[in-house]
């Protein structure tokens, strides 16, 4: 099998692509990248399409072999890269030659890193997709995290490098979603469809303290940390969750539902974090701390329209770097 050999994982690593969609009304929840913006980043920067497979990495690193002559491209949050025993850059096309160690460190900041392959990990397509949700056992390698031992399938570079492990671009400057640039960092929301049901003293409560990530936080949820916030709601009927809803459980501590969530809940859902925040908000880091926002809907709209073009033109300006792989 050509690709990559996983040598040893440091946290926690999986497959993921941009998600599995059309399915939520089956219980299966869309899993995928949590920062897509830095997957299609690197799938841009080795000729990928945007939903191409990779490897996201979780703050500890990995180490890999590749069994092939490989285009490699990283994103996402700042990590030592290795090829051997000479330093790459990250947010550019790296070309490594078969037998080659790649080394992913420890993340110098944020949380989430994006390690594309030109033309994908291609392990099986599970329901149109091939991300990991171990809850679910869907996706990726038998449906679990990355362990050493596994082998990835990818599609080998159209041409053996020139060079050994030459970076044939200089490196991207990329938007910086790992980086708060503040003590605290805003989340802003949507009123979701029970902020009106709650209490004044609830909607008070959650967007007038500072709370901070807890160490629990995961793909499945973000909880925060803080003063207890009472809903005031007693009984509940399960309903749809959607990506970046505030629920808030019996404790009153508030939970931020993640790519990996259940597709039903039976807690209060008082608003939805909108894209930019949520991203920002899965790059940060246990203690950060955070504080939330209420937004109307022409305000959510302005500031997310916004957010995509800038990061339209940032893709648009990786294309001029290789073309769209098979």
């Amino acid at each position: 099998m050509t690709g990559l050999s996983v040598i040893k994982v440091g946290l926690y690593a999986t497959i993921q692509d941009l998600g599995r969609v059309g399915y939520l009304g089956y219980g299966i929840t869309t899993g995928g990248a949590v920062d897509a913006f830095a997957l299609r980043c690197a799938n841009r920067l080795v000729g990928n399409t945007d939903n191409h497979a990779g490897i996201e990495v979780v703050l500890n690193g990995i180490t890999l072999v590749a069994t092939c002559d490989l285009q490699l491209a990283l994103c996402g949050a700042p990590v030592t890269l290795h090829v051997n025993d000479e330093q790459c850059f990250m947010n550019t096309l790296v070309v490594v030659t078969a037998g080659s160690t790649v080394t992913l460190g420890r993340a110098i900041k944020g949380t989430y890193s994006y390690l594309a392959v030109k033309g994908g990990v291609s392990t099986p397509l599970v329901l149109g997709s091939r991300s990991t949700v171990i809850r679910e056992g869907l996706g990726g390698i038998t449906g679990e995290a990355l362990k050493a031992g596994d082998l990835l399938p990818a599609a080998s570079s159209d041409q053996p490098p020139e060079i050994p492990h030459r970076q044939r671009h200089e490196p991207r400057q990329l938007p910086n979603k790992t980086s708060t640039q503040a003590d605290t960092l805003q989340l802003r929301f949507l009123p979701g469809i029970h902020y009106d049901d709650v209490t004044q003293d609830c909607r008070e409560d959650l967007c007038g303290q500072i709370f901070s990530i807890s160490g629990s936080a995961n793909r499945m949820a973000i909880p925060l940390n803080g003063s207890p916030v009472d809903t005031g709601m007693t009984k509940l009927w399960s309903e749809a969750t959607c990506l970046g809803s505030i629920q808030i459980p019996p404790d009153g501590q508030p939970l931020v539902l993640m790519n990996d969530r259940q597709t039903m809940g039976g807690y209060p859902q008082v608003g939805v974090i909108i894209p930019p925040d949520r991203v920002r908000l899965s790059q940060a880091r246990a203690g950060q701390r955070v504080r939330l926002e209420a937004l109307s809907t022409a305000q959510a709209e302005q500031i997310v329209w916004l957010h995509e073009h800038y990061e339209e033109t940032h893709l648009k300006a990786l294309d001029s770097l290789g073309s769209p792989a098979p």
